[in-house]
């Protein structure tokens, strides 16, 4: 029979007593490790030379990508500068992921990074397949959250399927500008500074109270949904039930009939500042050969559900947006 000790722990067993300290010491345990850039697509780009883009292979995006003459394209310019090769994998007029075609093109290109972008704060319903599809081919995966950060930081429904995640602080908070990189793990990580350029922004994590503004946006999106519901015959909305922990950047629409430019211009001088994301796609993604994205592009509309907007606007906006769509039918 084996002998126990006092604590009725066998003798070659006790060393696992010390394990359990009182208090959690591992710094390296759950760690997200956060690096400040002055732009999300700086980040990108710093990323992109770390794990070797170009020298070790190219990169594979979603064919929903936009540009403006303003903005330029904040996640395709960096790819642009590298000189690195690309390719796109298809989306739906859902814009979600078209799996089928992700994997055959991982499978024929074995590209060095996977970038999975979470549009207007959603993540795709098949995001984790394609993240593991992606490792399964060699690739690094990339979530792009300039829309998510509070699906990510208050809801925890993305960015941990991949190996790093993206932040754009000026899309989601009040703040000018900002872009973090967040690493799962330390295998990328440099050495950064709080004197790095962009990192007073890094900062702002901690001024706001993410959760009360996830919230916020999560309530505006709830009665933008019953607002919109009696609009049926001139819209659609492009994600209709919210999974679990996902906080909107915006609520997406289709337009069915009306021009969506129109639209567009009329309402922001109205004073409503609704958005069309995105409105034009890049060069390289051609209407031939993904003419679902350009689809989509045409008839997108996407209204604000910030922590600024408050119910009373919120009706006066779908008010005027309900009009605008009777006068073109």
């Amino acid at each position: 029979m084996r002998s126990v000790g006092k604590l009725g722990v066998p003798p070659d067993r006790r060393h696992l007593l010390a394990v359990i300290e009182r208090r959690a010491i591992r710094p390296d345990g759950f760690r997200r490790l956060v690096e400040p850039f002055p732009r999300a697509r700086d980040a990108f780009q710093a990323f992109m030379v770390r794990v070797g883009v170009p020298e070790r292979g190219g990169i594979l995006l979603p064919a929903y990508i936009g540009w403006s003459a303003r903005e330029g394209s904040g996640v395709f310019d960096p790819v642009r500068a590298l000189g690195a090769t690309f390719e796109f994998y298809r989306v739906t007029r859902s814009l979600h992921i078209d799996v089928e075609d992700l994997a055959q093109k991982l499978n024929r290109l074995k590209p060095r990074v996977l970038l999975l972008i979470h549009y207007f704060g959603y993540p795709d319903p098949n995001y984790r397949q394609a993240a593991a599809l992606g490792r399964e081919a060699g690739a690094i995966v990339v979530e792009d959250e300039a829309h998510a950060l509070f699906s990510d930081q208050v809801g925890f429904a993305c960015g941990r399927a991949g190996e790093a995640a993206l932040f754009s602080l000026h899309k989601m908070l009040p703040v000018d500008s900002g872009g973090l990189l967040l690493l799962n793990g330390a295998r990328w990580r440099t050495e950064t500074s709080d004197k790095a350029p962009g990192a007073e922004y890094a900062r702002a994590l901690g001024q706001y109270d993410l959760a009360a503004i996830a919230q916020r946006r999560l309530e505006n999106a709830r009665a933008l949904s019953t607002l919109l519901s009696p609009l049926a015959q001139f819209l659609e909305p492009l994600r209709h039930e919210s999974q679990p922990g996902v906080v909107p950047q915006t609520f997406p629409v289709t337009l069915k009939k009306a021009p969506r430019d129109e639209i567009y211009e009329q309402m922001n001088r109205a004073g409503f500042g609704v958005v069309s994301l995105y409105h034009t796609m890049v060069d390289a993604i051609s209407a031939e050969a993904f003419p679902e994205s350009h689809w989509l592009a045409r008839r997108v509309l996407n209204l604000p559900v910030h922590q600024d907007a408050s119910p009373d606007a919120l009706v006066e906006m779908v008010g005027c947006l309900r009009r605008l769509l009777e006068s073109y039918h």
